[in-house]
């Protein structure tokens, strides 16, 4: 069922369906919710309460005009957390979306029972930032540019991946095509990419982590998640092999996998707590 809140002036549509603990799905770089394809309905089969918030910029949600950053848009992701009820809640987050989940785990560490930081960064200091082709790649297929929506597909999986299922993209291309196109909303995400840095402060995360990603990467280099995994006490490392960015769709079980295993380490730790 779609849900609609207004946070300081600002229309955030989000999905809510199913029922059982809390799973919160936070998509990457100008992406709605739509994008994890089969992801919610499989979690909801699973017994999972599953949100799918579109951020700001992406589809139902308003465009306002830049510049965005990452606590603005952790604090939409809580409003629309409290408006479905209060977690706290397994959050995931892919790319940008793992971006924005760790300053939810920051500013309202109340809301998050567990993380699932997937392909993603906690910038400079210590992170390692994509190279200025794979940068300027991304551009130009915002823009539009065939060629360099083409040579994206080939970023975003493992070499062999597109020779062995050319037909990859087509769901999430006829997806795209749907979504509006809204410049105030991709210029604000990369802005709030651009000031992103959460290095500093990772140590202050204290609900069980998971981190995963394609050790092919090469839109978020893989180095980023071992140094999230680093510095955020207790973390667990996932290295998927002949995997890229997009390792939700090489991979399709290991994100279900990866909450499964966020989940049963919040449990444990709440059966801990509540003995002691």
């Amino acid at each position: 069922m779609d849900h609609v809140i207004f946070r300081e002036g600002t229309r955030l549509s989000y999905e809510r369906r199913g029922s059982g603990p809390l799973v919160v799905l936070v998509q990457g770089l100008w992406l709605s919710g739509r994008m994890w394809l089969q992801l919610p309905g499989g979690l909801v089969k699973s017994g999972f309460t599953v949100l799918t918030p579109d951020n700001r910029g992406t589809g139902r949600s308003d465009a306002p005009p830049p510049p965005y950053t990452m606590g603005q848009m952790a604090d939409d992701l809580a409003a629309v957390i409290r408006d479905a009820g209060g977690g706290p809640a397994i959050v995931v987050g892919i790319s940008l979306g793992g971006m924005v989940c760790q300053h939810l785990a920051l500013r309202h560490p109340d809301l998050v029972a567990a993380l699932v930081l997937a392909a993603t960064t906690c910038g400079p200091p210590f992170g390692r930032p994509p190279g200025l082709r794979v940068a300027w790649t991304l551009l130009r297929s915002a823009r539009g540019s065939p060629r360099a929506v083409q040579r994206v597909r080939a970023l975003l999986v493992h070499p062999d991946t597109l020779a062995r299922n050319p037909h990859l993209f087509d769901q999430w291309e006829r997806v795209m095509r749907e979504e509006p196109l809204r410049w105030r909303g991709h210029l604000g995400q990369i802005l709030a990419v651009g000031l992103h840095s959460t290095g500093l402060w990772l140590g202050r995360i204290r609900c069980p982590t998971v981190v995963i990603t394609g050790a092919d990467d090469r839109i978020v280099h893989p180095v980023n998640s071992r140094i999230l995994a680093a510095r955020i006490p207790d973390a667990e490392l996932v290295m998927l092999e002949r995997a890229g960015h997009a390792f939700p769709l090489e991979h399709p079980g290991a994100l279900p996998a990866a909450i499964r295993r966020a989940r049963a380490r919040a449990e444990a730790r709440q059966t801990l707590v509540g003995s002691v």
